[in-house]
């Protein structure tokens, strides 16, 4: 019995952590290209941060675009990060070195709630127009309908996932 209760701990604890990406069967339902690689948090995948440390994401485009950076919290709540942001092909890190605050280049600071924050990177060929996405505390089937609704209007579309946690 010693031998399968090591076993048990670890598969109970592999079914807690999120299960990023997106399935075989969605990809196809949805409609993706293979556009988006390599994305992640410059930590890896998983990777642990404490609050208020730096973040940044790293991903290749294989084709011009536009691109939104959405995460979800470990209480569900959503919000975009980055919108409708035209990138050429090629190797880009979140935020772009490009964009600035008071202090210089903005960041993404981690806040709470302390878990794992899956973070969600969207790919269409043209600007996405419904604004009104990604708002509030969605459940994973409301967070791939409102997935679904941003990528309609595009002809050529990819999803990446990945994520990281926060902790004290």
């Amino acid at each position: 019995m010693k031998f399968w209760s090591p076993l048990l701990v670890l598969l109970l604890l592999a079914g807690c952590t999120p299960q990023p990406g997106i399935s075989d069967s969605q990809r196809r339902e949805w409609g993706l290209q293979p556009i988006i690689a390599d994305f992640a948090p410059d930590r890896g995948e998983g990777g642990k941060y404490k609050l208020r440390e730096r973040v940044f994401f790293s991903f290749t485009l294989s084709q011009p675009g536009y691109v939104t950076l959405v995460t979800m919290d470990s209480d569900s709540t959503t919000v975009v990060l980055e919108r409708n942001v035209q990138l050429p092909a090629g190797r880009h890190t979140f935020p772009l070195a490009t964009d600035r605050n008071a202090q210089g280049q903005a960041t993404y600071l981690v806040v709470p709630p302390l878990g794992p924050s899956r973070f969600r990177l969207l790919y269409t060929n043209v600007p996405a127009t419904n604004r009104e996405l990604f708002r509030g505390k969605l459940s994973n089937e409301e967070f791939n309908r409102h997935t679904q609704a941003y990528l309609s209007g595009a002809q050529v579309r990819d999803v990446a996932e990945t994520w990281m946690e926060a902790v004290e």
